[in-house]
């Protein structure tokens, strides 16, 4: 007895010091005591890394979860000897009765976190086992102890009615091999579950449903598959036993393994024994092993058999060997795909590897197959990969104690689909013959264009060349040339309703002027339209430019871009598709530089001046200018602001291109006359709608009252002859408004009027 609980102990040392599939936590927190196939709860604020104590007084299978759906929980004796582990739910026979342990962690690798969550056991009559599934499909009435079909087209998440009016054993079958099923009656108590083929005996007539799931984790697929059934008649003679088949049948770490019996005897008094050996040799009864579905936590390598008899008459299995570590084959590393011209997404699996449970992964990286690096955080059996550039992908397999072993690994070649940019200007006739990019001649030349997609009916081609892009129809639709033996062709007539096929043009556009594009355009009918879209930023982002639809013969059209500024333009011919009788066409396009801006600049003599004074705006680098708001056109004008006023010049060279420059003046009430009278006059009511009073002081004499728009426009001018002053503002629109009072040439007051 103490020679067993050392090498117990000493198991679970090394079990713990491995990080293997079990998480054997050291603070305890909860506890239930289970006396017979009930449901309860163990703590409803367990931590992940603290464990429930679990006295039970009924033997049987029970189901463990957590509130926390991704838990990871282990089983064990009171003295931490592990009976099952894995992903909450946990399905577990308990093998005795006495004390237990439920550990609780956040997932495999042990992890920790002090989030309440609540914890809970149920027995396994209850539906906390199997898959009760909710949309229902099929049915069948079944009379007699005959073979029959449920129905032809069962997903993996419904279940079929069932109507028995005959007892007796019957099995359910699948035509997808590794279906799982949940037998109940119409309550959805649970009567049988497990893989199929599936027995269960019907204990009176009635309701049954049959749940269909693709695996036991109540998996989910749209399949069409065949359920059917069939009965089990009295057994008679010697039975055939069929092979012992276990779910696993590679073990890194102790595992509940599942074990069935294809191929068995189906039939009424037939009784099951299974059987372990460590040799294949020296066989031993399994206590409480009795039925045709039988799970078992493995923890060494060992066979297992089953005894299958009709009363006096037995057979015995062919067995199933499970085998605990042993030499783990890496396999082949397998791509899904090729990766797109400048990179993609791409899925890695492993081909002829080792499959067992407990297995560890870790997926690696080269650029030449031979300094290789993990990628963080990939440690699953398959991995999906961004890959910008030609790359190797390997994986890494260990099981327990066995060294690590490497997968072949695979090649990922990706195009770069690198491009330069072209200078100004720039010809493309698309006569030649088209070059490759990341697809056969989808490219008018490939230094300065790439095509979006490469290949399809959305592809642009030369229009003698579909068949490069695998066009439907390649020669139907296409359109004739407008000069030449080539022009580029969006096969709108083959590709579906509103695809779009893109074709950039990388350019060089850095020089501070007017650049004009220009091309013949076909579109003979249909609402297929053809976009003309300027990016400035390598193709981040695009503003559309110019926009055409039908076009019944060829037809120049003229795209002028303002001083775009940049060396990484791209311009983007986009074509929407409408599935019609012909396809879209652009030939002969050319983009030149029109004129460069002139570097136009504004000044002014003063910068500040008295309100009513004037002075003079000079602008340079142009051969014509424009001034506002003054609307004059020579290189210096002379101006009165008498508020402050910013001025724009706009100036050309050729009449194309009409870049502008700007200076601003500020207006200030200087010292002399105006402060000297300035607080004695008033002019009010302000805001007005009809009548304002001008009140002057006696001294003033010969004056006048002009009001101007914002811009200095002059409105009214009226004379002031006395000291009380009406000035009629009635036909005024309604706004702001300035005036000025001039005594002779001076002005000695000035503000706002407000017309309401």
């Amino acid at each position: 007895m103490v020679k067993k609980y050392f090498l117990l102990i000493v198991t679970l040392i090394i079990l713990r010091s491995l990080g293997l599939s079990q998480c054997i936590n050291v603070t305890a927190f909860g506890m239930a005591t289970v006396n017979g196939c009930t449901s309860g709860t163990i703590s409803t604020c367990n931590y992940a890394s603290e464990y429930g104590e679990i006295i039970f007084n009924s033997v049987g299978t029970y189901t463990f979860n957590s509130s926390v759906g991704t838990d990871f929980l282990t089983l064990t004796t009171a003295a931490n000897a592990i009976i099952a582990s894995g992903p909450a739910p946990l399905l577990v026979t308990i093998p005795s009765t006495g004390g237990y342990r439920l550990h609780v962690n956040t997932d495999a690798s042990c992890g920790t976190q002090s989030t309440c969550r609540i914890t809970t056991y149920s027995c396994a009559s209850t539906t906390s086992v199997g898959c009760i599934n909710s949309s229902p499909f099929g049915s069948a009435t079944i009379s007699s102890c005959a073979s029959g079909t449920i129905t032809t087209c069962n997903w993996a998440i419904e279940y079929s009615e069932l109507t028995f009016s005959t007892a007796g054993s019957f099995t359910f079958y699948s035509s997808v091999p590794t279906d799982y099923f949940t037998f109940t009656d119409v309550s959805n108590n649970v009567i049988a579950y497990g893989v199929q083929p599936l027995t269960a005996t019907i204990p009176t007539t009635g309701l049954y449903r049959l749940h269909l799931n693709s695996d036991a984790l109540c998996g989910t697929d749209q399949t069409c598959r065949t359920t059917s059934y069939g009965c089990s008649m009295p057994c008679s003679g010697t039975p055939t036993a069929g092979t012992a088949l276990a779910s696993y049948t590679n073990l890194c770490s102790a595992t509940a393994v599942n074990f069935s019996l294809p191929g068995s005897t189906s039939a009424t008094g037939i009784t099951y024994q299974w059987q372990s050996s460590p040799n294949g040799s020296t066989w031993t009864n399994i206590t409480g092993a009795l039925t045709i579905n039988y799970s078992q936590v493995v923890n060494a390598t060992g066979y297992f058999r089953c005894i299958v008899a009709c009363g006096s008459f037995t057979s015995a299995s062919s067995p199933a060997m499970v085998t605990m570590g042993g030499t783990t084959v890496g396999g082949t590393a397998v791509a899904s795909g090729l990766a797109p011209c400048g990179g993609g997404t791409i899925t890695y699996s492993l081909s002829g590897a080792t499959v067992a449970f407990g297995l560890s992964y870790q997926w690696q990286s080269s650029p030449n197959g031979s300094v290789w690096t993990n990628i963080v955080g990939k440690t699953a059996s398959a991995t999906t990969e961004f890959v910008p550039t030609s790359t190797y992908f390997r994986c890494i397999l260990m099981c327990g104690f066995s060294a690590t072993v490497a997968s072949l690994p695979v090649l990922t070649t990706v195009s770069s689909g690198a491009v330069s940019y072209a200078n100004v200007p720039y010809v493309q006739t698309f006569d030649n013959t088209w070059q490759n990019g990341c697809d056969i001649r989808e490219l008018p030349d490939n230094l300065y264009w790439k095509s979006k997609p490469a290949t399809g009916n959305e592809s642009w081609r030369r229009q003698n060349d579909g068949i490069a892009a695998s066009w439907t129809n390649a020669s139907i639709g296409v359109v004739v040339p407008a000069s030449g033996i080539g022009c580029a062709n969006f096969h709108s007539f083959g590709a579906n309703n509103n695809d779009k096929g893109a074709m950039d043009f990388y350019v060089n556009m850095n020089q501070n002027g007017k650049y004009v594009l220009s091309f013949y355009y076909l579109n003979v009918s249909g609402s297929d339209n053809l976009d003309v879209m300027l990016s400035t930023d390598a193709g981040s982002s695009f503003s559309i430019k110019g926009a055409y639809t039908t076009q019944t013969i060829w037809t120049k059209k003229v795209i002028y871009f303002n001083a775009p500024n940049s060396p990484t333009c791209v311009i983007r011919l986009r074509g929407t598709s409408d599935n019609g009788n012909d396809d879209i066409g652009v030939d002969s396009l050319s983009l030149k530089l029109v004129c460069l801006n002139p570097a136009i600049t504004a000044a002014s003599s003063a910068s500040t001046i008295c309100s009513g004074a004037s002075l003079t705006l000079t602008a340079t680098g142009a051969t014509s200018y424009t001034w506002m708001p003054t609307s004059l056109h020579n290189s210096s004008i002379v101006v009165t602001p008498t508020v402050n006023t910013h001025y724009v010049v706009t100036g050309s060279n050729d009449g194309l291109c009409f870049p502008s420059a700007g200076v601003s003046v500020s207006v200030t009430i200087c010292n002399g006359i105006e402060e000297l009278y300035g607080s004695q006059i008033s002019v009010f009511p302000n805001p007005a709608n009809g009548l304002i009073t001008v009140l002057l002081p006696k001294e003033v004499t010969t004056a006048y009252f002009e009001i101007t728009d914002p811009v200095g426009k002059l409105i009214s001018k009226e004379e002031l002859t006395q000291k009380h002053n009406m000035i009629d503002i009635t036909e005024l629109a309604n706004g702001i408004y300035l005036y000025k009072i001039l005594q002779k040439a001076t002005t000695i007051s000035v503000g706002k009027i407000i017309k309401q």
